[in-house]
């Protein structure tokens, strides 16, 4: 598990409250999030921001929705997702970008301390942030090769762990690795669905159904 220093910390800090703000002046990064059901209330709790004036060392995330990680001690991490109006794949472009070096963190930590049997576990930053807005605490983890053995120790003092897998291939070895490293209760996911994408479409009642015994 990685130590930051004061002044990584701080960096943290700095760069996070300078990308919420140039998010306030981008209607292209607001309108984007309004359309994956994150108001500007959404992303002031969550402190979701956009590169506009880079910081040094973040020149190459220009004009890239920032996601910190947020913890009781400070921002810990960011990851920066592309918001240009294409398929990343086809373009060669990486969807999702980490800090080098950065190291790996569980997302949404936040979560962790409020009252609940159960967790969950969601496939990707916005899907965790979309579970908790649906009122299920969620954790989140960008795919099986970020997961560390440490996160399991996390999440021993829950009743029940869900795991909330896309509903696809990779989802489905994201939720079977899970079910073996975690103890975690798979949720079955419509095909071709993630949460985000069930909750725009059907709302945040179909997604708390999914967990609904």
């Amino acid at each position: 598990m990685q130590t930051l220093t004061n002044a990584q910390r701080q960096f943290f800090e700095r760069a996070t409250s300078q990308y919420q703000s140039d998010l306030a002046g981008d209607t292209a990064a607001q309108e984007y999030l309004t359309k994956r059901g994150f108001g500007p209330e959404a992303a002031s709790t969550y402190r979701l921001g956009v590169v506009g004036a880079p910081l040094t060392g973040h020149e190459g995330y220009w004009s890239r929705l920032v996601i910190p990680y947020l913890t009781p001690a400070g921002v810990v991490n960011m990851r920066f997702r592309c918001l240009k109006a294409h398929t990343c794949a086809d373009e060669g472009c990486p969807k999702y970008l980490s800090l080098p070096d950065a190291g790996t963190n569980l997302y949404n930590v936040l979560d962790l301390k409020k009252s609940s049997a159960f967790i969950c576990i969601a496939e990707g930053e916005l899907d965790a942030l979309t579970l908790s807005m649906c009122g299920l605490p969620a954790v989140g983890v960008p795919g099986v090769e970020a997961w560390q053995q440490h996160f399991a120790r996390c999440l021993e003092d829950f009743s029940v762990i869900y795991s909330f897998a896309d509903g696809d291939k990779a989802g489905k070895k994201f939720a079977r690795f899970l079910a073996k490293d975690a103890k975690a209760r798979p949720v079955s996911m419509p095909q071709g669905m993630d949460v985000n994408k069930l909750y725009m479409e059907r709302g945040a009642d179909a997604v708390r159904e999914l967990i609904a015994d």
